[in-house]
């Protein structure tokens, strides 16, 4: 008897270790999936700057405000906190489901429409100089400086990319204008 519930025992445990096993291979094949959507946010034309500077191909993103940036502006976000900027690598980190599907239906176009919606001309940084971007950063996010004040947030998109303008938000209250009869 004791030899058989050890053997059983075994082939029990094993069986749990190769379920285990099993999963862990389902999850690497899932963030793969999920970074290969990342990726895809990240060659959208309205992508490949950094939202904050004009540093090409960023490679990071702030999760909850739904852009990509660079490196040196990760930094800052990662500053600001995490209840105000929650920063992943878009490479080295672990993604949900539901963070790349908030990255696909945001993107820098349609987050900085709202965040820089009442932005000065020449307000927004012309190089990545550290000071300039972290005061501008503190700015735009912390201080809510550029906002547009009449919407809550920003107009999510249904992740196919693209300006606010070419999805509205609410359709027009009024029918558009009859051209007269000539």
């Amino acid at each position: 008897g004791a030899v058989e519930a050890g053997t059983s025992g075994g082939r029990t445990s094993c069986g749990r270790d190769l379920g285990r096993l099993s999963h862990l291979r389902m999850s690497d094949l899932e963030q793969r999936r999920l970074l290969k959507r990342l990726d895809a946010c990240l060659k959208r034309p309205e992508n490949q700057l950094c939202a904050d500077c004009p540093s090409r191909q960023p490679r990071w993103a702030s999760v909850n405000l739904g852009i990509f940036i660079c490196t040196n502006c990760s930094g800052i976000h990662r500053s600001l906190g995490v209840h105000i900027s929650f920063v992943r690598s878009t490479t080295l980190d672990t993604w949900k489901e539901k963070q790349v599907v908030d990255m696909e239906t945001m993107g820098n176009d349609r987050a900085n429409a709202y965040w820089e919606a009442r932005l000065p001309p020449g307000a927004k940084p012309t190089s990545s100089a550290l000071p300039v971007v972290e005061k501008y950063i503190r700015a735009k996010y912390d201080r809510k400086m550029y906002v547009d004040s009449t919407r809550d947030g920003p107009t999510r998109g249904d992740g196919s990319g693209g300006s606010v303008a070419s999805t509205p938000a609410v359709a027009p209250a009024v029918a558009p204008a009859v051209a007269p009869a000539v």
